[in-house]
């Protein structure tokens, strides 16, 4: 493990390099100051967990910081590297969402960047796919583009001072053991932890040669389009759309609200209401867009208790039945439905929703199917896109 001093002379990070060498030289007399940097520095170095690492943004070896993330993705490259030899072209694929903190100029979207370049660096064709993403466009996109890995920088349902950096291989699945044991040991390799090249010196020179101010030309717009409208293509030709709208009665529909809890899922939950040919979604204001202090909500996973309150508030203000809420990265749902006649709300739990899921796939195109129910499953491309269907026929 690193040294402070070590740590800060190969941060490219000039936020938080000059973070920890203040804290070193205040360290002899600040008592605070040498309490901060033995927590920063005299702890484990963070290590997989939840199919990747996860961890507050800060700098230090058990924080999710840019040498960090440089370290990790040499180390995930040179694994990819070595298990795909006979394979003359590797690629991979990396998203991220909208975490940051200002207090470190840290974010997804520069962990992101920095992992590209260190595919590049390693020979692999790597796609950054442009702007915020869901993480199941990102998964999509692995199996789509035939990449041996996928990398999506996002803190899932984390509260809002944490990043993450979920690894997918080539089948579209998070990794699990023993491959995530096996990334661990090559990423602390001696030559992995030392950046191969001056990263910091290069994003600098492409935000001066760039007039994008996104991601300095590192991604590409019409082909992330492209991802995007292939994964709503394949779930409407999947057999799954079962209503339309067009032909039958829309007064018997629940009325439905929504909300991203502050993340990435808004447009994707529109576009899904719009291919299983449903009514508009009833969007929660405050909740709508992307805002990384996540402000009505202290801990952004709808799961947790009083999570719904505020889109619970907007239902009933707008005469809706159910809510549908997506996590900050929108690949887990929370739904919630209201019974006027009481005024009882019946808050579904994770096991319940998948039962209602399973049943719903099954009634709808298991029966007439000769595949495995395991296969069935995996067309299911976004969880929220089977409930809305299921919530929506049990409710006609």
């Amino acid at each position: 493990m690193c040294s402070a001093t070590e740590w800060s002379k190969l941060d490219p990070n000039q936020t938080t390099s000059t973070y920890v060498q203040n804290l070193i030289a205040q360290a002899e007399d600040d008592n605070d100051a040498a309490r901060e940097l033995d927590k920063l520095f005299n702890t484990k170095r963070i290590e997989f967990g939840t199919a990747g690492l996860r961890a507050r943004m800060q700098p230090g070896a058990s924080g999710m910081n840019d040498l960090i993330v440089i370290q990790t993705a040499q180390g995930l490259a040179k694994y990819v590297l070595d298990a795909n030899k006979d394979n003359t072209f590797i690629k991979a694929v990396v998203g991220y969402d909208h975490r940051s903190t200002s207090k470190f100029n840290l974010s997804s979207r520069q962990f992101a960047i920095y992992t590209k370049l260190v595919f590049e660096q390693a020979g692999i064709e790597c796609i950054l796919l442009d702007g915020y993403v869901a993480t199941p466009i990102l998964a999509f996109a692995v199996r789509h583009l035939k990449a041996s890995v996928g990398v999506m920088i996002t803190a899932s349902h984390n509260p809002k001072q944490d990043d993450g950096y979920k690894v997918y291989r080539n089948d579209g699945c998070q990794i699990r053991p023993p491959v995530d044991e096996e990334i661990a040991q090559t990423i602390i390799k001696k030559e992995n932890l030392k950046p191969w090249i001056d990263y910091g010196a290069r994003l600098q020179q492409l935000k001066s040669s760039s007039d994008d101010q996104e991601c300095y030309g590192l991604s590409n717009s019409m082909q992330t389009k492209q991802i995007e409208d292939a994964y709503f293509a394949s779930i409407k030709a999947s057999g799954l759309v079962t209503y339309d709208m067009n032909n039958g009665s829309t007064t018997s529909l629940p009325k439905f609200a929504y909300t991203a809890m502050h993340g990435v899922g808004t447009p994707y939950a529109k576009r899904s209401f719009e291919v299983f040919n449903l009514p508009p979604l009833c969007i929660v204001p405050s909740q709508e867009k992307p805002d990384a202090n996540f402000p009505t909500v202290p801990f952004p996973n709808p799961e947790e208790k009083g999570a719904l309150d505020e889109a619970m508030s907007f239902s009933i203000e707008n005469n809706c039945d159910i809510v549908l809420a997506n996590d900050p990265d929108a690949d887990r749902l929370g739904v919630a439905e209201y019974k006027k006649e009481d005024g009882h709300w019946t808050v579904f739990t994770g096991d319940q929703i998948a039962t209602l899921l399973g049943c719903w796939l099954w009634e709808s195109i298991g029966k007439n199917s000769d595949q495995p129910v395991a296969m069935l499953a995996s067309t299911v491309s976004s969880k929220m896109l089977g409930a809305v269907a299921h919530f929506t026929l049990r409710k006609h």
